[in-house]
Formats: C-alpha cells, sequence, structure tokens
C-alpha cells in the first residue's frame, strides 16, 4: 500500500490469519485458500479506500480548505471531524477497539486449544 500508514498492522492481521489457517488445515493448498479467502476481502477494501485517500483524507482537507496553511488544525477541521474520519478509518481497517478486541479473544481461545492439544494445562485462575 502506498497509503494508508497501517502496513504493519496489516503484517500482523495476515500472519494471525495464516498461522490459523496452517494450523487448522492441514493440507496447505487449503490453508492458503482458506487465507486467501479471510484475507483478501478487508484487504480490497482497504487498497480501494486508500486510492481515494484513506487516512491522508485529513491531509487533502487540509490542503483544499487551508491551501496557504494554517497555525491550528482546529481552526481548519473540527476534533469532531478529525475523530469521525479516523473512526470511518479504523473500522474499515479492522483495528476498531471492538475488532482488535473480537480478535484478541479468538487468539486466545486458540491458542489454548492448542495448548491443551499439546498436553499444557491451561494457566487461568
Amino acid at each position: 500500500m502506498k497509503v494508508g500508514s497501517n502496513g504493519a498492522t496489516q503484517a500482523i492481521l495476515d500472519a494471525v490469519a495464516l498461522s490459523s489457517a496452517l494450523q487448522n488445515e492441514p493440507d496447505v493448498p487449503r490453508a492458503l485458500t482458506a487465507y486467501e479467502k479471510a484475507r483478501l476481502p478487508p484487504t480490497a477494501k482497504i487498497c480501494f479506500a486508500n486510492r481515494a485517500n484513506g487516512p491522508d483524507h485529513v491531509l487533502q482537507l487540509a490542503h483544499e480548505r487551508a491551501p496557504d496553511g494554517f497555525e491550528n488544525i482546529d481552526d481548519v477541521i473540527g476534533s469532531m471531524e478529525l475523530a469521525e474520519v479516523g473512526k470511518a478509518y479504523k473500522l474499515l481497517a479492522g483495528f476498531d477497539m471492538e475488532s482488535v478486541n473480537r480478535r484478541a479473544k479468538e487468539t486466545e481461545e486458540l491458542w489454548s486449544s492448542k495448548r491443551k492439544e499439546n498436553g499444557f494445562k491451561d494457566q487461568k485462575g
């Protein structure tokens, strides 16, 4: 991705999806197909959004509204509008709080399951 500033985040999500696919499917071609099926739709959404400016949308707004510069961003783009732009992109990219927490729980459950399969006791409580 040329813009978006979330390449590292997407790489982490890719790694989690790939490792999950390989753990859940012993047949590598099928695992790779499952990985592609899981990651292609959200990745495509981000790519298309980035082509329409993605998170750099704020920079574009500032340039359009104050082409000669500004002293304070709040004079150009209000904090509520900034928050909305950020919220929309977080939802799209999959790192809004709800999505992150859901993935963390899924990862924890998968890890716990794999540990039990391998004879380790759960460390909780």
